[in-house]
């Protein structure tokens, strides 16, 4: 401890020095939060140690963030019990026939596993592991192969259940079925832009199709489809009908997974079942430390008043001015750090800003978690884009390029979402009024 009393802006300064040192040395991100606030703790006489274990605690203890573990869970289960070839077989069936089809399944897979799981990293693990060795093997460039395995990738935590808009809702105390609607829309015109690209990539370089698998082949695949998809209709409708809280709607999606690759499909064996479980548990507990250690920063931000000062001196008036500044900021925090942390430092730090000028925290929440996913496919963190690198057994370089057309339309969605607020507002509105 000190005697020395600092200044809160230089406390403030000290805390985002120390961070961006250690971040830039290649410290893990959650590590450089925790070091850095603790770094603050002890240089402030004001402050004892106990409020770092006190709000590390207090950040994960909620039972709003149980569903994190639990809809990973859900994702983990439906790779092990091969869901994801029956999400794949059908999205098969329905656009396989078109021109650059293998690349069309890849997107509508991933629309339909994000539905599911509301994660990134089981989609790029899950639908990689098994359309990019295919799409490689039917002659499509492998750069786009893993480019668009990365890019759909993303709607993993835009369609609902997302496990950022579950972590958002806690941390900014938005309501969770609002963010869930609010990403509805753009998690499928994302999906639908990104065919796009397909469709005038596959005009232009004559990408390969594959023939009509018969009405049989359809109908045998759209039961097994139909019966995936019936896992979110259950969370998102348990949800609205006040039936479930977003934990409880995460727990009958387990139990309805754990039915059907049980007893209908017997696919799930007790070794996949723990391998699940040790899935789930490892990247929870990584996930979690971050949300602890990050939470630690926000606090501290809070404490000194940062976000006070901000509103003394921003003066942006209009609500679509600020809510880009906001956006580039998301987007810059999400090239170089998990979205987890940066949403935990960000939210509190934008929200009372975002408040005072009118912007609907549903709005800015969901254009805010649109944002940071682009992160997953950015270097230099692209979790998504780096996976599927791996899985293609290529450098990110090669992708790069590829990437970018996918990262330019998502962007051109954010502008067109900050821009016309009922994009993300529209069906939340219609729908559930009373969540908003």
């Amino acid at each position: 401890m000190f005697d020395v009393i600092l200044q809160p802006q230089a406390l403030i300064l000290i805390l985002f020095v120390v961070f961006g040192f250690l971040a830039i040395i290649g410290v893990p991100i959650a590590f450089a939060l925790g070091i850095s606030s603790l770094s603050v703790i002890l240089l402030d006489p004001r402050l004892t140690i106990w409020p770092f274990f006190q709000r590390s605690f207090y950040a994960i203890d909620s039972f709003v963030l149980l569903a994190v573990p639990l809809f990973m869970f859900t994702g983990t289960l439906m790779n092990s019990s091969r869901f994801t070839d029956k999400l794949i077989e059908f999205s098969r069936c329905i656009v396989g026939p078109v021109r650059g089809g293998l690349a069309h399944v890849n997107i509508i897979a991933s629309m339909l596993f994000a539905g599911i799981s509301g994660s990134t990293n089981a989609d790029t693990a899950g639908i990689g592991s098994i359309l990019i060795p295919a799409m490689k093997k039917e002659g499509y460039p492998i750069s786009i192969s893993t480019a668009v395995t990365a890019a759909s990738s993303v709607m993993g935590v835009i369609i609902p259940p997302s496990l950022l808009m579950v972590v958002w809702s806690s941390i900014t105390e938005t309501s969770v079925a609002g963010l869930f609607l609010g990403g509805v829309i753009p998690g499928i015109l994302i999906g639908f832009s990104q065919m796009g690209i397909i469709a005038v990539l596959a005009k232009k370089d004559n990408y390969p199709r594959t023939s009509f698998p018969g009405f049989k082949k359809l109908l045998a695949s759209s039961k097994h489809g139909l019966i995936a998809l019936g896992a979110p209709v259950l969370i998102i409708g348990g949800i609205l009908g006040g039936f479930f809280t977003p934990t409880e709607a995460a727990v009958a999606g387990i139990i309805y997974c754990l039915f059907f690759s049980v007893v209908f499909y017997r696919q799930l064996t007790i070794a996949g079942f723990i391998e699940a479980c040790w899935e789930t548990a490892r990247i929870t507990s990584l996930a979690l430390f971050c949300v602890a250690m990050a939470s630690i920063f926000g606090w501290l931000i809070s404490y000194y008043r940062l976000p006070r000062i901000l509103m003394e001196y921003v003066t942006i008036e209009n609500p679509i001015f600020l809510l880009m500044f906001t956006t580039v900021v998301m987007l810059l925090f999400g090239t170089f750090m998990d979205a987890l942390p940066a949403m935990a430092i960000l939210g509190p730090l934008f929200l009372p800003i975002i408040r005072q000028a009118g912007i609907h925290p549903v709005h800015f929440g969901v254009v805010s978690v649109v944002a940071l996913a682009l992160g997953f496919i950015t270097p230099p963190y692209g979790l998504s884009l780096l996976i599927s690198c791996k899985i293609a057994g290529i450098p990110i370089t090669k992708a790069f390029k590829d990437t970018m057309l996918f990262f330019g339309v998502a962007l051109v969605l954010i502008i067109l979402m900050i821009l016309f607020p009922q994009i993300v507002l529209g069906l939340p509105q219609l729908i559930a009024p009373r969540f908003m």
